[in-house]
């Protein structure tokens, strides 16, 4: 059987489709610029937004879970199950009734995430010596620093770090599809 396997390293510009459509992608692109530009400049309503979010989403898990809990009563993992549940929907709930507090938790979390990850990469990339490592210590070192920047300022910058980290997700997500669309134009 010789079956025609796709390729995979077909480009982006090389797609009839997306040549044809540049314009569209060009838009989408701007589009997420002005809306990361402006979750910059309302970091704290951005924030605030996003954890608001956060909690219906858990919730609405929460009760997905114990729904799916009550469906598989036979099942060991059943309790736990709805715990879990019960557990999503206080966490979102806390999430949607202290949206500030929440934020500050955690913007505490991420920068732990931030300097522990940052520590061990940086730590791991010296220690290995692997292919471009030299990166990998780069990276390291601007997460350790995001890190500590963080801590530093905590708990105010609970209040504007969530909103700040989505509005620069934003810009370069649509930096990258500008680019992308202008690639496919030519």
């Amino acid at each position: 059987m010789d079956e025609k396997k796709p390729d995979w390293n077909i480009l982006f510009r090389q797609m009839p489709e997306v040549r044809k459509n540049w314009k569209r992608f060009l838009l989408a692109g701007i589009f997420l610029i002005i809306l990361g530009g402006l979750a910059v400049s309302y970091a704290g309503l951005t924030t605030e937004f996003a954890v608001i979010f956060l909690g219906f989403l858990l919730i609405g898990g929460g009760v997905v879970q114990i729904a799916s809990s009550y469906y598989s009563l036979k099942w060991s993992g059943s309790p736990a199950s709805f715990l879990l549940g019960i557990l999503y929907i206080i966490v979102g709930g806390l999430c949607i009734i202290k949206p500030v507090q929440s934020a500050e938790s955690i913007t505490l979390l991420i920068a732990a995430l931030l300097l522990v990850g940052g520590l061990f990469r940086l730590f791991s990339a010296l220690y290995h010596r692997f292919d471009y490592w030299g990166w990998m210590v780069f990276s390291g070192i601007i997460s350790t620093f995001l890190g500590i920047l963080i801590l530093v300022e905590w708990p105010a910058s609970g209040l504007w770090v969530i909103g700040l980290f989505i509005g620069i997700e934003l810009i370069l997500v649509g930096w990258s599809w500008v680019l992308l669309s202008l690639a496919a134009r030519e």
